[in-house]
């Protein structure tokens, strides 16, 4: 039994409460009014509307919610209507649901709502005409959407704020990761700056920089990511060129504690409100100092002007991620002022790729093929409460083999211990009264923890929908054993359906997806190339990104292809190898972009070195390798002239301290060396490793 204490502990998001409260209230009120008045059946539509209205889960922004479920009220409505139409009449029904699935599953603005409407529109007793059936289940969503929409009144910048929030704290955690963690901290931490980008995206006007604060603190705390990534880079190279003490090592971990203690403190004046926290002074001065005199010792006793340059460049990767967070600071203690949150903002979310061999329209066809099965099952056999055995396949059947079998274990388990519940607590005190309150219970825990995990959903969703859908009915134990056999006859199915129809075929996308890949880092390379060559307004966030955004997709074909029955071992590696390699290419690229001055000097070879990295990324073929054996020579002799005439500089009389071209020069060629030859290595890699796949 450890496995299933595993599933309903494990954690997937954060509980929320109010969500689960409000719901609840908007759910039970209409069936309380119903009660009291004598007229319970005609309140279970307005109920089952507020109820699909949560279920549509509304997410983001006040704005983004009043959108979604605006929208979610219409869907409810229309088909709702259109499975009244359909009852009484079980051929028709397993016709026509199967397909409201289908489009369901392939298009996001019904989704499973317009399904699930449908169906126990089409199965429940009538207990008004379809038309009034459809405008009380209006009534009811738009109810629960009053409730929930009520915070956007008094805090509507409360998610925003969240948001926010998450993201400083996740920047946090990377910043003082340990080596063995730093991998998978700086990707969570991306992940969280890219859904601030987003949600800020909903807020105000880009235009409008007074109004867009939000969207400066968090291109604030990109810019700490940056320096953070690069200051990794050149502690590599520093630690392989001339490593420091352990002293200045431990200076090092004190000033990145001191960040991380700061970013903390500054998360929570985001999401409180209350005063930022001020700069850590005594640690980040002392991290200074401890590399001043570094630097001076190795210039002055040893002569490395190498490992000095290193040495001064983690300090000035220090002082702009010290810069940075103070941005974010003085943006936050000014207040985060925003717009209001476009209820309507641009785009299309209904549209949807149609080539044939699409992942989304094969997963359409296997929903669809599957619920018409689930419903000749239902219809043939005359199953007692048989519209639970199509629910349970579209809620288990997921667009990937390896997602069914996750969903279909946490429904089983969840629906048994929550049916089961439900049946003794009525069997202990029958009546009315215990059937409000689990209502309100199953409404108010279940949707609280829907966030955290799907087990505990299922647990308090599964007797929630049974005594909305058959309010008026009684839960004895035979209807609990049928819902629960009928759940894991559903769940059999989805398996089957998932198994044996259509396999998503996620290898199928890979070589378009990796070219994909391959030409954006092609383009990252060739715009450090151009940063390298004085053209300081080089596009090089946008080249981050969009490298970013081609690695998420090969990332996702790997995660689609691990879960499928049977996924191939080596073209599994290969995918993942590529993600983790590009991974290395965009930090060390950012590194390269960091190191810039903003006053141009010259690189020496870096520039061509970059551009016949991007050359071979691009070439549609295997050109038989990586040759930059002349270049990295060439960067080499060029670096070791630098050395000498700096040294002849200071043995002229020049200060150590005072900025001259030559040693500008040393410095940036110096932090530069050891990521461009990093950058080649994983350029050769990841060509490799991309066309092995591809072909």
């Amino acid at each position: 039994m450890s496995w299933l204490r595993r599933m309903f502990a494990e954690s997937e998001g954060r509980a929320a409460p109010f969500y689960g409260l409000a719901t609840a209230v908007g759910v039970a009120t209409p069936l309380a009014v119903g009660t009291l008045t004598g007229h319970a059946a005609d309140s279970v539509p307005a109920g089952l509307g507020a109820f699909y209205v949560a279920f549509a889960g509304p997410r983001g922004p006040y704005g983004a919610r009043a959108r979604s479920m605006l929208v979610a009220v219409a869907v409810v409505t229309v088909f709702t209507w259109f499975g009244g139409l359909l009852a009484g009449r079980p051929l028709l029904a397993t016709l026509l649901v199967p397909v409201v699935a289908a489009a369901g599953a392939a298009l996001p603005w019904p989704g499973p709502t317009a399904a699930l409407c449908t169906l126990v529109a089409a199965v429940r007793p009538p207990t008004s005409p379809v038309f009034v059936n459809g405008v009380l289940e209006t009534a009811g969503g738009l109810w629960v959407s009053v409730l929930l929409l009520a915070p956007w009144v008094v805090d509507r910048l409360r998610p925003l704020r969240g948001t926010l929030a998450e993201a400083v704290r996740a920047v946090a955690d990377a910043v003082e990761a340990p080596a063995e963690e730093w991998s998978e901290r700086r990707k969570a931490a991306y992940d969280a700056l890219r859904q601030a980008h987003s949600t800020c995206a909903l807020y105000g006007r880009p235009g409008d920089a007074e109004r867009n604060r939000p969207g400066l603190f968090v291109d604030a705390l990109d810019r700490v990511m940056g320096e953070i990534v690069a200051s990794h880079s050149l502690l590599a190279a520093l630690d392989r060129e001339a490593p420091p003490s352990d002293e200045w090592h431990g200076e090092w971990r004190a000033a990145m504690a001191a960040f991380a203690g700061w970013l903390r403190g500054l998360a929570e004046a985001v999401e409180t409100g209350r005063t930022p926290p001020s700069r850590p002074a005594a640690e980040l001065d002392r991290f200074m100092r401890a590399s001043e005199q570094v630097r001076l010792e190795r210039v002055e006793s040893r002569h490395d002007v190498i490992g000095a340059a290193l040495v001064l460049q983690v300090r000035r990767s220090v002082e702009r991620i010290t810069d940075a967070v103070e941005d974010a600071t003085g943006i936050a203690a000014r207040g985060l002022e925003a717009g209001f949150d476009l209820p309507f903002p641009g785009g299309r979310p209904w549209r949807i790729q149609l080539p044939t061999g699409s992942p989304g329209l094969r997963h359409a066809a296997r929903v669809g093929v599957a619920i018409v099965v689930a419903m000749a099952l239902q219809n043939g056999l005359r199953l007692p409460y048989g519209y639970w055995l199509p629910i349970t396949v579209m809620f288990c059947l997921r667009d990937s083999y390896g997602g069914t079998v996750e969903r279909t274990v946490k429904r089983v388990a969840g629906a048994t211990v929550g049916a089961t519940g439900a049946a003794v607590a009525l069997a202990v005190a029958p009546g009315q009264a215990t059937l409000m309150i689990l209502v309100f219970a199953g409404a108010a825990i279940g949707f609280a923890l829907q966030p955290v995990n799907h087990a505990w959903w299922i647990t308090f969703a599964t007797p929630l929908t049974m005594l909305l859908i058959d309010f008026t009915r009684p839960l004895t134990w035979q209807a609990a054993g049928w819902r629960i056999a009928l759940t894991v006859g559903g769940a059999v199915v989805a398996l089957a359906a998932a198994r044996a129809l259509w396999p998503t075929g996620a290898l199928r996308t890979a070589p378009e997806r990796l070219t994909r890949l391959l030409h954006a880092h092609a383009e990252l390379a060739r715009t450090v190339a151009e940063l390298f060559e004085g053209r300081t307004d080089a596009p090089i966030d946008d080249r981050l990104r969009e490298a970013a955004s081609a690695a998420r997709e090969v990332e996702e074909t790997a995660v689609r292809l691990a879960q499928e029955p049977a996924p191939p071992a080596e073209p599994l590696r290969g995918l993942r190898e590529a993600t983790a390699i590009a991974r290395r290419l965009r930090d060390y690229a950012a590194t390269l972009a960091a190191l810039v001055r903003k006053s141009p000097v010259c690189a020496g070879p870096i520039p061509a070195i970059l551009r016949r990295v991007a050359d071979h990324l691009d070439a549609e073929a295997d050109t038989g390798g990586l040759d930059l054996g002349d270049l990295l020579e060439e960067l080499d002799e060029y670096l070791s002239r630098l050395c000498r005439r700096r040294r002849a500089e200071l043995a002229g009389g020049a200060r150590i301290d005072a900025v001259t071209v030559l040693r500008e020069a040393l410095i940036e060629v110096a932090g530069a060396r050891h990521a461009v030859r990093a950058l080649a290595e994983d350029a050769r890699r990841l060509a490799e490793e991309g066309r092995a796949l591809i072909v």
